[in-house]
């Protein structure tokens, strides 16, 4: 009786392993695309701290506006103003955020739902 030989298909084995394992984990990368990229400027009128989803939500007046999330993920420049109402903003946004969550006595609750989480912005005196 001759046995299955495990050394023919080693490399066949091995090779659908490694393909299973890129196809799994390429669903776990941020891509960040130029066409998912969106502009937004104004002036801050609002600050929400978020604790609970360890973010900032910004809402910025005309011409561009709206409720941004900023997670310290993006990056900031210029004189670094955007922790307070005030200051005009310009820079872009990653359209999807995950929300702003405050804490409750049982856990977490949305309080606001930005567009977008900002990538990139730069902010006046």
């Amino acid at each position: 009786m001759k046995f299955f030989s495990h050394t023919k298909y080693r490399s066949i084995i091995i090779s659908f392993v490694i393909v299973i394992f890129l196809i799994v984990f390429s669903f776990g990368m941020r891509v960040n695309s130029g066409k998912a990229i969106a502009p937004f400027g104004g002036q801050i009128l609002n600050v929400t701290y978020c604790p609970c989803s360890a973010n900032i939500a910004i809402t910025v007046g005309p011409p561009v506006g709206g409720i941004f999330s900023y997670d310290g993920s993006g990056m900031v420049y210029a004189f670094y103003q955007l922790f307070r109402p005030g200051p005009w903003v310009l820079g872009t946004y990653i359209p999807g955020s995950p929300g702003c969550w405050q804490f409750i006595p049982y856990g977490c609750a949305p309080l606001l739902f930005p567009i977008g989480t900002i990538s990139t912005v730069g902010t006046s005196m």
